[in-house]
């Protein structure tokens, strides 16, 4: 179980830099190859292209020049920031849909890196890491701007329940497992199933010490806090570089209508999010 390939986005964002330097530190780590991906899609215009005396076509074709322009611009700061971290890499982009470009071109890396910010953004610039999580059949790792701690190196929380999620998740991080100071395997329970929990949780530390991990277990009732505020609140106790999760592993549709512990960790976290579904 290793990282050969990683792909970071490549946007507009504020921190896109900084999500670039966080791509490369973690392909030294791992010896892993960089793909570089941005995607642009036109505008749709917002006024009648006819009724302003221009011709639609023209329109079209300047949206989309400016697109190129600012895949252009996006090529170079990757390459830039890669050179200098001296990593290998190579660069893919294209004119379309964000999300979609990502979802094809995931068969070529075992994680995908993206910016948080993007789940407020319009679609046409930058992916939603919540659609890309459900859509990719990879893993996405979700870097917020400014985060309190880098990926590399430091205690992770692997939040767990006894999910097919968690389970795809914990598979999919185990070389960034490897490489923490420490790992967490935390169930949140209702107190009558403390024993329960204390059994599943030393199944998966004793499972990922067996591939190197230095994991322990632990097992805490739940309170009046938000399950996703309760995670939060763990990894800033243990200083978490990272958390881990499973992603939605309820119907979306609830979850889209009352929130869920998913999406608080993607706009919430203060730490990389790593994701799988």
């Amino acid at each position: 179980m290793t990282w050969s390939s990683l792909i970071v986005y490549v946007d507009d964002e504020a921190d896109n830099t900084q999500r670039i330097e966080q791509a490369c530190t973690l392909a030294k780590a791992h010896g892993a190859h960089l793909i570089g991906v941005s995607a642009c899609a036109p505008e749709t215009p917002l006024a009648d292209a006819y009724g302003a005396g221009i011709l639609l076509g023209e329109v079209l074709t300047a949206q989309h020049e400016r697109a190129e322009s600012a895949l252009k611009g996006a090529e170079d700061r990757f390459r830039e920031v890669a050179t200098r971290a001296g990593v290998g890499c190579e660069w893919r982009a294209d004119v379309g849909d964000p999300t979609s470009l990502l979802v094809r071109h995931a068969r070529a890396a075992d994680v995908l890196i993206v910016g948080r910010d993007a789940a407020n953004a319009s679609g046409w610039r930058a992916p939603h890491p919540a659609d890309l999580a459900m859509r990719a059949g990879r893993s996405v790792l979700i870097v917020p701007p400014n985060p309190a701690r880098s990926v590399v190196g430091a205690p992770v929380l692997l939040a767990w329940t006894d999910g097919r999620e968690s389970r795809l998740a914990a598979v999919a991080a185990i070389p960034l497992l490897r490489e923490a100071e420490s790992v967490r395997v935390l169930e949140l329970c209702d107190p009558e199933d403390m024993d329960g929990a204390r059994l599943r949780t030393a199944d998966v530390a004793a499972w990922l010490k067996r591939h190197g991990v230095k994991a322990e277990a632990d097992v805490r009732a739940h309170d009046d806090r938000a399950t996703g505020r309760r995670l939060l609140d763990c990894a800033a106790e243990m200083k978490a570089g990272a958390i881990v999760s499973g992603a939605w592993g309820h119907a979306r549709m609830r979850q889209w209508i009352f929130g869920g512990v998913t999406q608080t960790l993607i706009t919430e976290s203060p730490v990389a999010l790593l994701l799988a579904h």
